[in-house]
C-alpha cells in the first residue's frame, strides 16, 4: 500500500474503482464497492466523502467486501436542502444497506461517521457484527471547543482546517489545500456542514447516556494528537461502551485513514480478524 502523498491526486494514490449509485428516498447515493467476503461499511466524517478512504480501500478489500458511500449531502451524492441531523444519516444508512440487500455488516466510521455508526448500532443492534469507531465525536463528556471554523470559505480557511486535522503539518501542502478547497466548491457540501455543526454545537443527538447499550464488539481507534476529539473523549467512549478496546496511533491527528493509513489498516484488520 502506498503512503499518503499530498503531491499526488487522490484518485491516483489508490487507483479508485468506478463509483456506483443507488436510490435512497428518491435521492442518489454514490459509493465504492470493492472486494468480496464479509461486508465492511465505511462511513466518512463531516465535510469528507468516500475518497477519505482512498489509501484504505485496496488493502481492506483483500479480505472484505468494502462499501464506502458518499453520505447524503456530501461528495457526489444528492444534496437536498434539508435540516440534516444524526437521524437523517442513520435512516439513509439503513435504506442504503436495504437497497444493497445487506442485512448485517461490520461498520467502520471516522469522526462524524463514527457518531453515525454508533447511533446505527444502537438503533439496529441485530444488523451490526462489529464496530470500529475512529476518532469519534457525538458525546458531550470530555468534548472540547473546536478552535477554528470548519466551514470551508477560503483557501486560508481550508489550510487552517487541514493544519488543525493533521499532526504532521508538512502534509498540508499548497497543492493539497487547493485540491481540497476546489472539491468542496465543486461538491457543494457547505449547507450540510453548517447544519451538522449547528447540531453538534447545540449538543443535539449526543449519545452519552446511550452508549452502554452497544452490544457489538467495539474497537476505539484514535490518533494521539487529535485536537477535534481528544484522547479524553476516547477514554469516555471506552468507559461507556462495555468491553470496548482502545488503541492509539502515534503521531496522528483526527484523520488516521489519510495521515497514517498503513498503521490504521493494520489495526483494523487485526481487530476484525478476532
Amino acid at each position: 500500500m502506498q503512503p499518503f502523498e499530498p503531491s499526488s491526486s487522490l484518485a491516483a494514490i489508490a487507483n479508485l474503482p468506478p463509483l456506483k449509485s443507488v436510490q435512497v428516498f428518491g435521492q442518489t447515493i454514490r459509493y465504492y464497492d470493492r472486494g468480496q467476503g464479509e461486508p465492511l461499511l465505511l462511513i466518512h466524517g463531516l465535510g469528507a466523502d468516500a475518497d477519505v478512504w482512498v489509501c484504505c480501500l485496496k488493502p481492506l478489500s483483500r479480505t472484505y467486501r468494502v462499501i464506502a458511500p458518499d453520505l447524503l449531502g456530501f461528495g457526489r451524492s444528492s444534496k437536498p436542502l434539508i435540516n440534516y441531523r444524526l437521524t437523517t444519516f442513520v435512516e439513509v444508512v439503513d435504506r442504503f444497506l436495504q437497497a444493497l440487500a445487506l442485512p448485517r455488516v461490520t461498520i467502520l466510521g471516522n469522526s462524524m461517521g463514527a457518531w453515525i455508526s454508533a447511533a446505527f448500532a444502537l438503533r439496529f443492534p441485530e444488523r451490526v457484527n462489529r464496530l470500529v469507531l475512529n476518532d469519534a465525536i457525538g458525546i458531550v463528556a470530555a468534548a472540547v471547543p473546536v478552535a477554528i471554523d470548519l466551514r470551508p470559505s477560503s483557501l486560508q480557511n481550508m489550510r487552517d482546517i487541514l493544519d488543525f486535522m493533521f499532526c504532521d503539518r508538512a502534509l498540508v501542502t499548497d497543492e493539497l489545500v487547493r485540491m481540497a478547497y476546489e472539491l468542496h466548491l465543486e461538491r457543494n457540501d457547505g449547507p450540510t456542514i453548517a447544519a451538522m455543526l449547528e447540531s453538534m454545537q447545540q449538543h443535539l443527538d449526543s449519545l452519552d447516556d446511550q452508549l452502554h447499550a452497544i452490544k457489538a464488539p467495539t474497537l476505539l481507534l484514535w490518533g494521539d494528537t487529535d485536537r477535534v476529539s481528544p484522547l479524553s473523549m476516547a477514554e469516555e467512549f471506552q468507559r461507556r461502551i462495555k468491553g470496548s478496546r482502545l488503541e492509539v496511533i502515534p503521531k496522528c491527528g483526527h484523520i488516521p485513514p489519510l495521515e497514517q493509513p498503513q498503521e490504521f489498516v493494520r489495526r483494523v484488520l487485526e481487530f476484525l480478524a478476532h
